[in-house]
């Protein structure tokens, strides 16, 4: 192949990927409603469910995963919060364990501590958080039914209280061919309509930009605002890349002499 068109090969490769990782961002709730000049949705961490430890070992290691997944997703479907899934990876997470402000101990599942959850979302910087643990299971092979029951708190970080904590109980059953998982993810559904709807989260106000905590290590307001303008900035300059030609490396160099 022609070096100046594998070159240009490459530079249309690194305008893909620069795209692909400002889509997020500039799509996000809160983006969304800058850009709109909205009132800012809250920031909700949605930290791991997990069994409690009376009950840990009955539990499919999937369940919580599953659990946290559908919770994340059901609340950035309501459009009405900007949503920040927990991670031990996060640098603000890793640093404050550097530090000493959280140990191991603290960021393992399940967050069955409301002071602990508030403790973690602070150093995050979320204005609300999210922490389930699995109460019980329990699944019979030859019914195809799964049984579950969760128990959550929606905890209110700037004053470090739940402001409502929920307990659920749902069955779910399968077909003849199900299988557990299956099953499992029929209780998963039925079990994360019935918190969102007993927590009322539709009547959580929106922030307003005022309002906004003013540690934000994570999801600051101002980062995102920042990363839009550095990503329009790369657009614009590749787009303008594009048009032109320029003298980057589309353009061969001069013939020797």
């Amino acid at each position: 192949m022609n070096p100046f068109r594998r070159a240009s090969v490459r530079m249309w490769t690194a305008r893909a990927v620069v795209l692909a990782m400002l889509l997020p961002i500039l799509f996000s709730p809160a983006v969304a409603a800058a850009a709109q000049g909205k009132p800012l949705p809250p920031t909700v961490l949605v930290l791991p469910f997990a069994p409690s430890q009376q009950i840990g070992a009955a539990v499919p290691a999937t369940l919580g995963a599953s659990l946290t997944r559908a919770v994340s997703s059901s609340l950035r479907g309501t459009g009405k919060f900007d949503v920040v899934q927990f991670s031990a990876a996060n640098p603000s997470i890793a640093r404050s364990v550097e530090e000493g402000r959280l140990r191991v101990p603290d960021i393992t599942p399940p967050f069955e501590d409301t002071e602990l959850a508030v403790r973690v979302a602070r150093e995050i910087g979320t204005e609300y958080a999210i922490a389930g643990v699995i109460e019980d299971y329990s699944y019979d092979s030859g019914a195809h039914k799964a049984s579950l029951t969760v128990s959550v708190q929606w905890v209110e970080v700037k004053s470090g209280r739940a402001l409502k904590t929920v307990a659920i109980s749902v069955e779910a059953a399968g077909t003849a061919t199900s299988t557990q998982d299956e099953v499992n993810a029929k209780a998963v559904t039925e079990a994360v309509n019935r918190v969102l709807q007993d927590l009322a989260l539709g009547e959580v106000s929106v922030v307003q930009p005022g309002a906004v905590p003013a540690k934000k290590p994570s999801v600051k307001r101002g980062s995102n605002v920042g990363w839009i303008v550095l990503g329009l900035g790369l657009i614009a300059a590749l787009a303008s890349g594009a048009r032109g030609g320029g003298a980057g490396l589309d353009t061969p160099p001069p013939p020797p002499q």
